[in-house]
C-alpha cells in the first residue's frame, strides 16, 4: 500500500474485503470499518477507539507491536458483547496517513465453530446423566415382567403405562437436548424479522387451552396492541409456551395466570405472573440452570426435564433481552422478559 492513505481510501478498501475488516491509525483509533465488523462488534466503529471493543491484551499489545514495527502478527481472542465470541484477529501494516502508520484488522469469527465442538460434548454428557435414571427404571420394569409379574396382568399393564411415561420423558429429554444445542449453536447470530409478540401470545395462549380447562385456571391477557420486536418467531413462541405452561402447572389447581405486556422505554416487556405458592428466593439465582429443580419428584410427575427455564433464557439472550425472575412463597411468581423494542433497533 502507498503512504498518505486518504480516510475515504481505507473505507473503499475495507468495504471490497469478503471478511469483517478494519483501519486503525497510530492512535488506535477506527478511521474505517465494513459492515461485517460492525455486525461482529455490535457497535458502529468509525471514529472511536478501538480499545473498548476488542479488550483483549494480547491483541492490544500486538496491534501497538505492528504499528511500532510493521511485522503482521496473528492474535487469538474472546470478544465479549452482548454475546461472547471467539475470534482470529489478523493485523497487518498498510502504509500511513498523515497521524502516523496505519493497521488493517481483518477478523475471523469461529464461534459457530467452537460452539459445534462444545455442543457434541455436552449432548454426550448431559444424555448420558440425564438419561440413566429412566432407563434404570425402565430395565427395572422389565426384569420385574419377565420375573414375578410374568402372568399378573393387572401388574403388567400398570408397568407397561409407567414404561411409557419414561419412555415419553426420555424422549422430551432429547428433543429440550437438541433444542437448547441448536439455540446456543445460533447465539451470535441476531434475528432480524420483525415480531409481535401480541400474536405469539395469543396464539400460544391457544394452544394450551385444553390445560387451561384441565387444570380449572383462568388466563388473563392484557397487552399493548403492538409489541413489536425483531426476533425468531418460533423461538419466542417456545419461550411464551413454556412460561405460561410453567405458571398453569406450578401454580396449582384454579388458580389465575396473568400476562402483561408494553413498552417501557427501549424494551418490550411481557411479564407472566401467577398466584402460586411462590419460590424460596435461595433457588431464584440458580432456576435457569441446566437440569436445577426446586423440587426434582414435583417437577418428573409434572413431566418436566429440567431445561425449560434454561431453554429460554437462551434464547432471550440471543434476542439481546433479559429473562427476570422475581417469586414470594405463599404469594405467586413472575417471569418477564425484556427485548429490545424494534423502533429502538
Amino acid at each position: 500500500m502507498t503512504d498518505a492513505l486518504s480516510p475515504n481510501a481505507c473505507k473503499v478498501f475495507v468495504q471490497a474485503l469478503a471478511d469483517a475488516a478494519l483501519v486503525v491509525d497510530a492512535q488506535m483509533s477506527v478511521i474505517a470499518a465494513n459492515s461485517l465488523a460492525s455486525e461482529i462488534l455490535e457497535v458502529r466503529l468509525e471514529g472511536q477507539p478501538i480499545s473498548p471493543f476488542l479488550r483483549s491484551p494480547d491483541f492490544l499489545g500486538a496491534l501497538g507491536d505492528v504499528l511500532q514495527d510493521s511485522v503482521p502478527r496473528k492474535v487469538n481472542l474472546s470478544n465479549h458483547a452482548k454475546i461472547q465470541r471467539r475470534l482470529d484477529a489478523y493485523i497487518s501494516p498498510i502504509g500511513r496517513n498523515d497521524r502516523g502508520p496505519l493497521a488493517l484488522i481483518t477478523l475471523r469469527d469461529r464461534t459457530r465453530e467452537e460452539q459445534v465442538e462444545r455442543m457434541r460434548t455436552d449432548f454426550v454428557a448431559n444424555a448420558s446423566h440425564e438419561l440413566r435414571t429412566p432407563l434404570t427404571i425402565l430395565s427395572g420394569f422389565i426384569e420385574t415382567m419377565q420375573g414375578a409379574a410374568s402372568k399378573d396382568e393387572k401388574a403388567r399393564s400398570t408397568f407397561l403405562d409407567l414404561m411409557k411415561a419414561q419412555a415419553s420423558r426420555m424422549s422430551s429429554l432429547i428433543d429440550d437436548l437438541l433444542s437448547l444445542s441448536r439455540i446456543e449453536l445460533d447465539a451470535h447470530i441476531i434475528p432480524d424479522k420483525r415480531i409481535n409478540l401480541v400474536d405469539v401470545v395469543s396464539q400460544t395462549a391457544n394452544l394450551l387451552t385444553s390445560l387451561v380447562h384441565e387444570m380449572e385456571s383462568k388466563v388473563e391477557i392484557d397487552l399493548s396492541s403492538h409489541l413489536m420486536v425483531r426476533g425468531d418467531e418460533s423461538q419466542l413462541a417456545q419461550v411464551v409456551q413454556n412460561l405460561l405452561e410453567n405458571a398453569i402447572k406450578y401454580s396449582g389447581r384454579g388458580k389465575t395466570i396473568s400476562v402483561q405486556g408494553k413498552v417501557d422505554g427501549l424494551n418490550a416487556v411481557l411479564a407472566i405472573r401467577d398466584n402460586g405458592p411462590g419460590i424460596a428466593a435461595h433457588h431464584l439465582p440458580r432456576l435457569t440452570e441446566r437440569f436445577y429443580r426446586v423440587s426434582t419428584q414435583d417437577s418428573r410427575t409434572r413431566g418436566g426435564t429440567g431445561l425449560g427455564l434454561a431453554i429460554c433464557k437462551h434464547i432471550v439472550i440471543r434476542h439481546r433481552g433479559r429473562l427476570l425472575i422475581k417469586s414470594v412463597v405463599g404469594e405467586g411468581s413472575e417471569f418477564s422478559i425484556e427485548i429490545p423494542h424494534s423502533e429502538s433497533t
